[in-house]
C-alpha cells in the first residue's frame, strides 16, 4: 500500500470547513402590551417594535379552523380581546370575546410585521410619505 502524498507545503495549516448551514435565529419577544383597544404592541429583543391591529391578528389566525385566512367581515365581538399572554420565548396566546383562542409563534408574529422597515420601505415612515 502506498502512502498518500500531500500536495500541501510543509509547515502549512489546513483549515477544515464544515458545509455552510443556513441557521435563522428564532425571534425573541422582550415585551407585549395592548395599544389602545384595537392593537397589540410587541417589543423584540433585537430592538425592533411591531404593532399588530387586532383585526389583522384575527384574520390571520393560524388555527385549524381559521387556516390563517379569514375572509369577509369580522364581527366586532370577534375582534375584542379578552386575554393576552406571552408564552415565554415561544409565542403569544390570545383569547377573544367570542370564545375563540389563537396561538402565534414568535416566527409567525415577526413574519406578520408590516412596518415600513419589514415591508421593505424604511424611507417611508408610518405616514407613508
Amino acid at each position: 500500500m502506498n502512502p498518500v502524498k500531500s500536495k500541501t507545503p510543509p509547515n502549512t495549516s489546513i483549515v477544515m470547513q464544515s458545509p455552510a448551514k443556513h441557521i435563522q435565529k428564532q425571534p425573541r419577544i422582550k415585551g407585549i402590551n395592548e395599544v389602545g383597544r384595537y392593537a397589540i404592541g410587541v417589543q423584540w429583543v433585537d430592538g425592533h417594535d411591531s404593532i399588530f391591529p387586532l383585526e389583522g391578528l384575527r384574520r390571520r389566525c393560524p388555527c385549524n379552523e381559521c387556516g390563517g385566512d379569514v375572509a369577509g367581515a369580522i364581527a366586532p365581538d370577534h375582534q375584542r380581546l379578552m386575554q393576552l399572554s406571552r408564552l415565554g420565548d415561544s409565542g403569544m396566546f390570545l383569547s377573544w370575546a367570542d370564545g375563540h383562542e389563537t396561538l402565534y409563534t414568535t416566527a409567525q408574529l415577526r413574519e406578520s410585521c408590516r412596518c415600513a422597515y419589514c415591508a421593505g420601505e424604511p424611507e417611508k415612515p408610518i405616514t407613508g410619505r
